[in-house]
């Protein structure tokens, strides 16, 4: 134990009762000293919820024996938003001490509010959604990296980068950093599944000496977990999406059109409009297959200017099994030989 810190707390449990007894719902201690693993210099991590705008009087930061302490409020509101995993602060509701407490109505609430997280926790798709969007995140990390070339700021932005990283992977297993960043790596380690390399790369950026070794680097960690993201993504998907094959069979008679657009310019040797076209099909193709827990169609990956004749016989294939897809499944494509016929149908 340490002295120091006991009584940091001690003072700050008398300060509430004393002071500000009817306006602060909760005090709650968390991190290193409450989890066991702090050193000789570890302060105190501690919040209050506010229950009046008088509370917000308690917030103090200050220094005793060189050692830095805020204490700090957070709202009701923020607490709701961290149980909805929307910041990375999860140890702040689920690995706490409560070291005061308004009333029963506050502790009730807060319990409300760690069980909602540890639903949000146990569920795959909510928490690899979480993930997806935090890769967006650090993909606007790296283009900012891209163009800098100065090393305080590299190293800075791969810091970042590193760390929001290792939050999408604890993500994807459906858990957090209990003890912060200071156990990461042995955490990473002891996890079900990681990128490949991860720890590896993780390391590998923290010794980069060099502005073109810190930027290859942080490439290779972001697309490893890029694809780890997108084949646990598209895992839970096809177990939790059951396949609309309705709104599949409207969605084909929607774009049949870049189909023939496709095989029109691949005819007539129109490059740019069959890369154009391509593009857009393999763009909704993609979210169809998303949306669906379908297998992803390749079709971008086929495309050689020099050869669109192989580019027009791989539509037609993804075409088929679209259409096979649909069709199997009981559904049928509103689909005329004939404009007579469609006219005399309807």
């Amino acid at each position: 134990m340490n002295k120091r810190n006991d009584m940091i707390i001690e003072w700050a449990i008398k300060k509430i009762e004393t002071d500000f007894k009817d306006d602060v719902s909760l005090l709650l201690f968390y991190g290193s000293y409450e989890n066991g693993t702090d050193n000789p210099l570890s302060d105190v991590d501690f919040y209050f919820i506010p229950k009046t705008e008088r509370a917000y009087k308690l917030t103090k930061t200050f220094i005793v024996e060189s050692v830095g302490f805020d204490l700090f409020p957070m709202s009701w509101e923020r607490i709701e938003g961290i149980a909805e995993v929307n910041e990375v602060l999860l140890p702040c509701i689920a690995n706490v001490k409560i070291l005061y407490c308004n009333s029963d109505a506050d502790k009730t609430r807060f319990k409300e509010l760690q069980n909602k997280l540890k639903k949000n926790l146990s569920n795959k798709v909510f928490m690899l959604d979480k993930a997806s969007k935090k890769m967006g995140r650090v993909e606007d990390l790296y283009k900012t990296m891209i163009f800098e070339d100065n090393m305080c700021e590299l190293r800075t932005i791969a810091g970042h980068i590193i760390l929001s990283l290792a939050d999408i992977v604890a993500y994807s297993n459906q858990t957090y950093f209990s003890r912060g960043v200071k156990k990461q790596i042995e955490d990473l380690k002891n996890m079900e599944v990681t990128p490949k390399d991860f720890i590896l790369l993780y390391e590998s950026v923290i010794k980069a000496d060099l502005e073109l070794q810190l930027k290859k680097y942080c490439y290779k960690i972001i697309k490893n977990t890029q694809e780890f993201l997108d084949s646990k993504t598209e895992k839970a998907n096809k177990e939790e999406n059951k396949a609309n094959h309705e709104a599949l069979a409207e969605l084909y008679q929607e774009i049949i059109s870049t189909w023939n657009k496709i095989y029109i310019c691949c005819d007539s040797g129109d490059i740019n409009l069959a890369y154009i076209s391509g593009t857009s099909l393999q763009r909704t193709l993609n979210e169809a297959t998303r949306e669906n827990g379908l297998n992803k169609f390749d079709l971008m990956s086929y495309y050689d200017s020099r050869h669109l004749n192989q580019f027009k016989e791989r539509a037609m294939e993804i075409q088929k099994t679209f259409v096979k897809t649909i069709e199997e499944n009981g559904v049928v494509i509103e689909s005329y030989d004939k404009i007579e016929e469609f006219i005399e149908r309807n």
